[in-house]
């Protein structure tokens, strides 16, 4: 009998390290991807955000090795449970990309079915199952959603998160309170390239000028706020290339963005930008696309 609890006890270990093994094997992939890749060639980087959603997704699937099988499942159908799970959750985040980054004549709310999702993914985490520290560190997208009840579960583990490229911040239908000033500090670290504060009506009339140090900043949305003004701390954000300020009523931009030279696109829809403040920004910023709907 304590033969066969070793011999037990010796295959659990195996098991463990063997998935160790192969969640450090697909971590390093992932980082030898980030760091060959030409992220200013659309298609390589297309390739490649393809290639580290795949891992993400294997990675997922390699936690808990030593987990109890549910009784009456195999094993087959256990690994088919966790690659489903895999997909919901990969899905789910695909869809939140995409709305938010929908540009011109996007739906500016999340889908209620994707919020849901979201919802259910941090219920989950909130008995202690959030991802281990290094799917933490290689995760690229955090959606913090300020009406899920549970948010503060996931803001509490926002400094344990370190490749954090597209950040949202959002809430529901009717607005929210939010702190953007402790969040963008929580932030202060990410590689961020992209970042969205959005749909928070009056609870947010200014953001912080500290989002000026994201230098890799290239794509910021405030949409559906009350901003009546930019910080000038803004004019150092030169690699933005999208700024979007739809829906706040701001009357003036400039001299804020005349040192963005690479801005190309700019949406001004349902703002307080008068005839005369719309002429200076097209003479300082000639080649940049101004979206008036």
């Amino acid at each position: 009998m304590k033969f066969f609890t070793l011999f037990i006890l010796l295959i659990a270990l195996a098991c463990n390290a063997l998935a160790q093994q192969d969640a450090a094997a697909i971590k390093k992939k992932m980082a030898q991807i980030r760091s060959t890749t030409n992220w200013e060639d659309a298609a390589a980087a297309k390739k490649a955000n393809e290639q580290i959603k795949e891992l993400s997704k294997q990675l997922m699937m390699t936690g808990n090795p030593q987990g109890e099988q549910p009784k009456n499942q195999s094993k087959d159908e256990v690994e088919q449970a966790k690659k489903d799970a895999a997909d919901d959750k990969m899905d789910s985040w695909g869809q939140v990309m995409k709305s938010a980054a929908g540009g011109k004549g996007a739906d500016v709310f999340l889908a209620e079915p994707v919020r849901e999702q979201i919802k259910d993914e941090y219920r989950q985490e909130e008995s202690n199952k959030l991802k281990g520290k290094g799917v933490l560190e290689e995760m690229t997208f955090l959606c913090i959603d300020m009406s899920s009840p549970t948010v503060q579960l996931l803001i509490d583990q926002m400094e344990n998160y370190k490749s954090i490229s597209i950040l949202v911040i959002t809430c529901g239908k009717n607005g929210a309170t939010v702190d953007l000033e402790s969040l963008i500090a929580k932030a202060a670290n990410y590689p961020l390239q992209q970042l969205y504060i959005i749909n928070f009506k009056s609870f947010v009339t200014k953001v912080p000028k500290t989002i000026s140090n994201f230098h890799d900043l290239n794509f910021l949305a405030l949409y559906n706020n009350k901003i009546s003004q930019l910080p000038p701390e803004f004019n150092t954000l030169v690699s933005l290339k999208k700024l979007y300020v739809d829906m706040n009523p701001i009357s003036v931009l400039t001299p804020t963005i005349n040192m963005m030279a690479n801005l190309d696109t700019l949406g001004i829809a349902k703002t307080s930008i008068a005839d005369l403040e719309l002429s200076r920004i097209k003479q300082q910023l000639p080649n940049c696309k101004i979206l008036l709907k």
